[in-house]
């Protein structure tokens, strides 16, 4: 496979959110990069678009293609939480999305580099010709900034590489598909309560960091003692900002001084 593909981008977001900070992200989109949004608004079971999402971005509906995420919400949705480290159904839409749009495009080898999620509260600044950002991103199957706490999931690389594990029958397997069937399986098992913190960032650095050693990277370049925001402290501070948490209200990080 050839870097020089282009990657395809992946996000999720309702109206609700896109009112509140996704608009952003449409608005100062690098045309440049392919862009699909799943939602769950309206129904596009027969191509219907949302009005929210721009004609240039492709858009799935969550609801149609991953029914089993709405039968595991609404057996959990009572569960108490005291914060978002407990609220597993708020992030639980994310891991679906995620899983489906991985595994349905890291086999489009001869189209993209890999696949990049992406959250919905990332404002783009200047980004890189493709082939740069590939570049970049692609040290290993998974990559992602990495931190003292949990990992920084606003962007995560999944590649489109394909190995072989039985030269004899040709099986070929994918890290990225890999991972996002486990994560979801930590889900539909309810396993995420067996873990400290059940929000998407703790659960996919624990599955990382205890089943899938050697087979991702970290792009961090601090120590880890000082990533708070890791992303606003590397290269790509110049190309997006990942607005989480409150910097989602003024839609800057102020870490981001680049």
């Amino acid at each position: 496979m050839s870097n020089t593909l282009p990657p395809l981008i992946i996000t999720s977001m309702n109206e609700r959110l896109y009112a509140e900070y996704g608009h952003r992200l449409f608005s100062t989109w690098d045309r440049r990069y392919e862009l699909i949004v799943y939602h769950e608004d309206y129904s596009d079971s027969a191509g219907d678009r949302p009005p929210y999402i721009p004609d240039w971005a492709g858009h799935i509906h969550t609801p149609t293609v991953t029914p089993e995420l709405y039968r595991w919400t609404d057996a959990h949705r009572d569960r108490p939480t005291t914060c978002y480290k407990d609220d597993a159904v708020r992030f639980s839409h994310k891991v679906w999305a995620m899983w489906h749009g991985v595994i349905n495009y890291v086999g489009w080898t001869e189209a993209y580099s890999g696949v990049i999620w992406m959250d919905a509260d990332t404002t783009i600044k200047a980004m890189p010709t493709p082939d740069v950002l590939v570049q970049y991103l692609d040290k290993a199957d998974i990559t992602l900034f990495d931190r003292w706490n949990w990992p920084e999931t606003g962007v995560i690389w999944f590649s489109t590489r394909q190995n072989t594990i039985n030269a004899w029958n040709s099986t070929y397997t994918n890290t990225g598909v890999e991972f996002v069937n486990r994560l979801r399986e930590y889900y539909e098992t309810d396993r995420i309560y067996q873990l400290k913190e059940q929000h998407d960032a703790y659960v996919t650095g624990h599955i990382l960091k205890t089943e899938f050693k050697g087979r991702w990277r970290s792009l961090s370049t601090h120590p880890a003692t000082q990533n708070n925001h890791p992303q606003a402290q590397s290269p790509t501070a110049t190309w997006w900002d990942h607005c989480k948490g409150p910097r989602k209200i003024q839609g800057r990080s102020p870490e981001n001084t680049v």
